[in-house]
């Protein structure tokens, strides 16, 4: 019996055209949510520097995590700051296929962290009340 194929580990620096993205045409502006399993997808993907699909509906617990990726890009990251790289892979009966892995261009990571801060500090002032 053949052993099943590991995932592909995706490191920075891993795709090829990475830098080469146009995203500076439209900057990253992340509008937020309160989505408990949109937040657990945010946290993955600034946690890691890829995250191929199979991971993201694990760890985040959904079933369909190209639809909970097109809802962040959504809310102001688009296409440009939350890409998806398809990679050629050998699953475990030996086909060739070509799942997707999903990364945050610097932008999309920093748009995302300063709505983190905001949010933390509004937090904090409305506990000061």
């Amino acid at each position: 019996m053949k052993k099943p194929a590991a995932l592909p580990t995706a490191q920075a620096g891993f795709f090829p055209n990475a830098d080469a993205q146009n995203s500076i045409a439209r900057p990253a502006k992340f509008h937020g949510t309160d989505n408990p399993r949109e937040l657990r997808a945010l946290a993955l993907l600034l946690r890691r520097p890829s995250v191929p699909r199979e991971a993201l509906d694990r760890e985040v617990g959904c079933a369909n995590g190209p639809d909970l990726i097109a809802r962040l890009r959504s809310y102001g990251l688009g296409d440009e700051h939350l890409p998806c790289t398809r990679i050629e892979v050998i699953d475990r009966d030996g086909t060739s296929c070509r799942p997707g892995v999903y990364w945050l261009t610097a932008q999309g990571r920093r748009a995302i962290l300063q709505w983190i801060r905001k949010r933390a500090e509004g937090a904090r002032g409305k506990r000061a009340r």
